[in-house]
């Protein structure tokens, strides 16, 4: 932050777009764009803490990052809790930041909500000991002497197609599904655990069928968290839990063999993306493609319907989402070629399976924590 901000006042840089939040202390010295997100700040720690108040915070071994909103919020606070103390980091970031607190069980920090939400998806032992009312108004940011800019930068932003962009973008990156530490922390450990064992299968089918193999493993958590003797009361069977029809279809003979399982697995994925309308956003197009591994082609057809009569955009999947649980309403289903669904199960595999290929994608690009006390 400090660096960009610095960028800023120098002229290195025209535009800060880096997760700034709006401070009395930057207006000083830097203009912002409209605000496109708002923001609590979270005092976090890795054991929970009671903290009924903000004069309890003066128990916490507080880090955090300098010339931050967050530094900033502190030394306004220690106007009202004298015995106040923390410790200013430089040249790091809050994901380093996290990752240490989630070593040292001893010290805790302030992060957005967002941004903690975010990274309990990979560090589920993260809690949330006490959470700031105020909200923080988190925007763009350039030189102050740069006018011009900013009635361009402000101008894009009150179009109603970059709103629209905007929306998706904050869908894309924090639309989570409902925290649950206990399944993180197995998921996280199966990681190390079971996904070894079938990790070169899972590369040697995504090329095959030019897929993420992250998303293929992803698939194959959620359908029998990597378990190859996986059987569900409906008769599915294997780590990919095909069913026999399924099975037939895409040549797996022995669905509790784990290679020709994830094979098959990947091989319908990729027949199922490919039946999608090709006018689709290719993220979408998987969105879809999950919906109807979970319920049906035809059922997500009939969403796809209910969407346009419902006034949802049915090429887009988080319209498509809206909808999908109304399939098991009667006032709906009754008028669909394909009547009734339970809808709302594809929402939630889809969801699911966007978190785990994520944790997949982040848990491959983990960077080293800093070292904070010795």
């Amino acid at each position: 932050m400090e660096e960009v901000i610095n960028s800023l006042q120098h002229g290195e840089g025209d535009l800060g777009a880096a997760g700034l939040t709006i401070t009395d202390n930057r207006l000083d010295y830097l203009s912002f764009s409209p605000s496109y997100f708002e923001v609590n700040q979270s005092v976090t720690c890795k054991e929970n803490k009671k903290i009924d108040s903000i004069h309890d915070l003066a128990k916490l071994k507080i880090v955090t990052l300098s010339n931050t909103s967050y530094s900033e919020n502190l030394e306004n606070l220690k106007k009202k809790v004298k015995d106040l103390k923390w410790k200013e980091l430089e040249s790091t970031n809050s994901e380093l930041l996290l990752q240490q607190i989630w070593e040292d069980k001893t010290i805790c920090t302030i992060v957005d909500a967002h941004i903690l939400s975010l990274h309990r998806r990979y560090i589920p032992e993260l809690k949330e000991v006490y959470k700031f009312k105020e909200l923080d108004q988190i925007a763009w940011a350039i030189n102050k002497k740069n006018s011009k800019l900013l009635t361009r930068m402000t101008e894009w932003f009150n179009q109603k197609k970059n709103r629209s962009f905007i929306a998706d973008l904050k869908r894309k990156y924090f639309d989570f599904i409902e925290f649950d530490p206990y399944n993180l922390k197995t998921f996280i450990s199966r990681i190390d655990s079971r996904l070894p064992n079938y990790r070169d299968t899972f590369m040697s089918a995504a090329k095959e069928y030019n897929l993420p193999w992250e998303l293929i493993a992803a698939v194959g958590y959620q359908e029998s968290y990597w378990d190859p003797k996986a059987k569900s009361p409906t008769g599915v069977r294997g780590l990919m839990m095909l069913t026999r029809r399924t099975a037939k279809e895409v040549g797996v003979k022995n669905r509790l063999d784990p290679v020709e399982s994830i094979n098959g697995g990947a091989k319908y994925l990729r027949k199922l993306i490919d039946r999608m309308p090709e006018y689709l956003k290719l993220e979408d197009r998987v969105w879809f493609a999950l919906a109807s591994y979970n319920v049906g082609y035809y059922h997500l057809r009939d969403a796809l319907a209910l969407a346009i009569w419902q006034n949802e955009n049915p090429t887009r999947w988080h319209s498509v989402q809206k909808v999908l649980p109304l399939l098991s309403h009667k006032k709906y289903f009754k008028r669909l070629p394909f009547g009734h669904a339970r809808g709302l199960e594809p929402v939630i595999y889809v969801k699911r399976i966007k978190d785990f290929y994520d944790i997949l994608k982040k848990k491959g690009n983990m960077v080293a924590p800093i070292k904070v006390y010795k």
